[in-house]
């Protein structure tokens, strides 16, 4: 089976490494697996994951800067362009396409590959990462992403053979907007390497003696870094606690000036995007992981985490709750202040029950969320749709 999958771009986002991981899976398993895409940067991954095949321009082109509506336009036009080109380019010999993050598919459809395509979807089409805050404060933006989601669903019912999604909270968003029922396949984690303990790793990495916070994610509004900066000030007033924030992006500068305004400057740490050998440090430095996002379809940070040992602060509204919540191996929050502060607490108290928690969520992860067990589920999926001659 000869698999070519398609994604804008490739970094240390989480989607970014399922997309990679399954790459690597499926050519574990005998499959031919390419991936094309515009741009790579590799310098935060794991190293075997350099080893895969990647299908690229020419001219590498970077992810775009988000700024206002015409750069939302202007650069999503370039970047569908571009992937029209690429796959009119370099698909020919495979036998299926799975596309990726927005807007693969929709190149998908306009590239005309003459195969069969597989959404990989972890979000139907909205405004999120960098364009929900251009979609807060514009009309014409909201009224044009309205006119694009009609589009979007004739390109989904006019190409796509079967989704695959992350969780059933996104199942649910793809059966109400398309009509549709997608197979749900739980992406994974590295146990292996997520296991693999870091011995002092708060001594090391010079974090102190105290409590400490850690929230790792892109900085975006969806991401909700701001609540747990605004429970640092609220623990603060009694506990010896750090926050240690992991990532970039446009909100940085946000984030900074409320630090600043509530004295935390000292306190707050942000350390920008890590490699996944510091990123497993920083999960055995931290006491508890906070992940109070809006709005997300899945999260592999609160799973990553449970496999370093750590417990989870996680909002009740994303789709790695449902998960969390089934099998209770985390604290769900309505994400607010006092939820997250009272949560904080009951998790430094109650050491026993904690444990207990994080010693039940690695072993569910260890059997049900690796990347081998996404990759052979995905695989069985591809299998379906090309029939018994191209198994």
């Amino acid at each position: 089976m000869k698999v070519l999958i398609v994604t804008p771009h490739v970094f240390a986002g989480g989607a970014e490494k399922a997309v990679l991981h399954l790459a690597y899976h499926l050519n574990s398993m005998g499959c031919d697996t390419s991936i094309a895409t515009l741009s790579v940067d590799l310098s935060k991954l794991p190293s075997h994951l350099k080893e895969l095949d990647y299908l690229l321009p020419a001219k590498q082109i970077a992810p775009p800067a988000i700024d206002g509506v015409s750069t939302v336009f202007t650069s999503t036009l370039g970047v569908f362009t571009s992937l029209v080109r690429l796959l009119r380019r370099c698909s020919n010999g495979f036998d299926l396409v799975s596309a990726c993050n927005f807007p693969s598919y929709w190149a998908t459809y306009f590239a005309r590959t003459g195969k069969p395509v597989v959404w990989l979807s972890s979000e139907v089409l909205g405004p999120y990462s960098q364009t929900k805050d251009v979609y807060d404060r514009s009309y014409f933006f909201r009224f044009a992403l309205e006119l694009a989601k009609e589009i979007d669903k004739r390109i989904v019912d006019g190409c796509v053979e079967p989704i695959i999604t992350c969780s059933e909270l996104n199942s649910r968003l793809i059966k109400e907007r398309y009509g549709r029922d997608a197979v749900v396949i739980h992406t994974g984690v590295d146990y292996d390497f997520f296991s693999a303990e870091v011995p002092d790793a708060k001594a090391l990495l010079g974090l102190g003696d105290g409590t400490l916070l850690l929230h790792v994610g892109t900085l975006i509004q969806r991401k909700n870094h701001i609540l747990s900066i605004r429970a640092l000030k609220s623990l603060k007033q009694h506990l010896d606690c750090k926050l240690v924030i992991v990532g970039e992006g446009p909100w940085k500068p946000i984030l900074q000036k409320e630090a600043e305004k509530l004295n935390l400057e000292k306190d707050v740490i942000f350390t920008g995007s890590v490699s996944e050998n510091e990123l497993r440090s920083l999960y055995y430095a931290c006491d508890i992981n906070l992940f109070p996002v809006k709005d997300q379809t899945w999260g592999l940070v609160p799973f990553e985490a449970l496999v370093a040992g750590k417990p989870s602060i996680i909002s009740e509204g994303c789709g790695a709750s449902e998960v969390i919540r089934r099998e209770k191996i985390g604290f769900l929050i309505s994400p607010n202040v006092k939820d997250t502060v009272d949560a904080v607490n009951f998790t430094l108290n109650n050491p026993e029950i904690v444990e207990d928690m994080v010693s039940r969520g690695r072993q569910y992860v260890r059997e049900n969320l690796t990347w081998e067990k996404y990759a052979r589920e995905v695989y069985c999926v591809f299998r379906d749709v090309l029939g018994p001659a191209k198994r």
